[in-house]
């Protein structure tokens, strides 16, 4: 069940603060990797690209943590259990962009090879949230 966030965790989540995803894959390994995110209607928006392994755990297994430290003062963080509830790949060129504003003031590059059709927005329902 998704739950609303406080306003004080909504005010920490409005800093372009790294989080890292927590996905554990179909053979019970757990991964976990840095990510750009944004709020968006209440859910945590981040965004990858199709072939990457976070991608297919969370296809496979919606349950996710993110934990979210502030740079500033690392001992002041937000930890969100959740669902990856929403894969969306229509839209997906469009919210790497917003991101890539949020944390670096550009429009994102593409390194690497990837391609704006690569992208995939994934939409976190929180159903726990904790922190300091």
């Amino acid at each position: 069940m998704a739950t609303a966030l406080s306003a004080p965790v909504r005010e920490f989540l409005e800093k372009p603060n790294f989080a890292v995803l927590v996905t554990r894959s179909r053979a019970n390994r757990i991964q976990a990797t840095p990510v750009w995110f944004v709020l968006s209607d209440g859910r945590v928006l981040v965004n990858t690209s199709k072939g990457r392994t976070k991608l297919r755990n969370m296809q496979q297994n919606p349950d996710v943590v993110l934990a979210i430290v502030d740079k500033d003062n690392p001992y002041h963080y937000v930890q969100i259990h959740g669902k990856a509830a929403v894969f969306d790949a229509e839209n997906g060129a469009r919210d790497i962009n917003r991101l890539s504003q949020r944390y670096t003031g550009k429009p994102y590059g593409y390194p690497g090879g990837d391609r704006p059709e690569n992208r995939v927005s994934i939409y976190i329902e929180p159903e726990r949230v904790t922190g300091m």
